[in-house]
């Protein structure tokens, strides 16, 4: 599997420009994949400068229906005429952020639920024979308490939100078995074992956010539950490759107890696995 960063918070040098998002770029056998796309046209940008032909991409996953994922949509529809886009069916309801008393919106355009290209998925969507994509995550080990700044709307109500609207995409490729998340808002620890028990089988990758990093209050999760969090990635041989809402605190946190079992993924990075 290639898998190349092109839209993260940071980027490895001053050639790429960063943005406060997610979208990668996935090559497997027989598929060209964009998983979440940023929050804006920045992808294309860096997608020219990586050698990334996005008319030959034919699958894209939205992770969850938040504008630093999937802002960029509308651009992506204008370039690509053929891809397939998997979106949660509820991806496309009101969400919002609030702090100090201050609602924001960071929905996605609404309108795009009825695009053609748009196939809205149900709590498990089979892709095919090597690509699972999964939600509704039951347990709740590990939540951030970031969390609790994210809302949707219910009946013209404000209420938390409960990420029903969040996918996790599993990549079987030879001995590898891959987790990609988005945010893991659901918590990482949760979406894990959710994906083992699906496949019944050990994951030995992991990859995506692991919200650990409020951009809106510029909070991160207490180093007590960072510390606890990394104890328990720690008790299975997997790597984990991190990046956007983890933030670089909880990175060097998390690094500090993992050593080379984990790497952060910045803008214009390229993994080979």
């Amino acid at each position: 599997m290639l898998l190349k960063t092109l839209v993260e918070n940071t980027s490895i040098s001053s050639s790429f420009q960063h943005k406060h998002g997610i979208c990668f770029y996935i090559e497997v056998e027989n598929h060209k994949i964009l998983f979440d796309l940023g929050p804006n046209d920045l992808f294309i940008e860096n997608a020219k400068k990586m050698n990334v032909d996005l008319k030959q991409i034919d699958t894209v996953i939205i992770s969850h229906g938040h504008v630093d994922h999937a802002g960029a949509l509308q651009s992506f529809l204008k370039i690509n005429h053929q891809a397939k886009i998997y979106v949660r069916e509820n991806a496309f309801e009101e969400h919002f952020n609030k702090f100090l008393g201050i609602q924001k919106n960071i929905g996605i355009e609404p309108k795009l639920k009825n695009h053609p290209q748009i196939i809205l998925t149900q709590q498990q969507t089979i892709i095919n024979d090597n690509m699972i994509l999964f939600s509704n995550i039951k347990t709740k080990e590990f939540l951030p308490q970031a969390n609790l700044s994210l809302y949707k709307k219910e009946n013209n109500q404000f209420v938390l939100d409960d990420f029903t609207h969040e996918q996790s995409l599993i990549i079987k490729e030879g001995k590898k078995r891959i987790l990609i998340s988005g945010c893991s808002h659901a918590g990482i620890i949760n979406i894990k074992n959710a994906a083992e028990n699906l496949i019944k089988e050990k994951l030995t990758h992991v990859i995506g956010g692991f919200h650990l990093y409020n951009p809106v209050s510029h909070r991160y999760e207490k180093q007590e539950f960072i510390n606890q969090l990394a104890n328990q990635l720690k008790q299975q041989p997997i790597q984990y490759y991190t990046c956007h809402c983890t933030g670089q605190k909880a990175f060097n946190i998390l690094k500090n107890h993992l050593q080379q079992q984990i790497h952060y993924l910045s803008t214009g990075s390229i993994l080979e696995l």
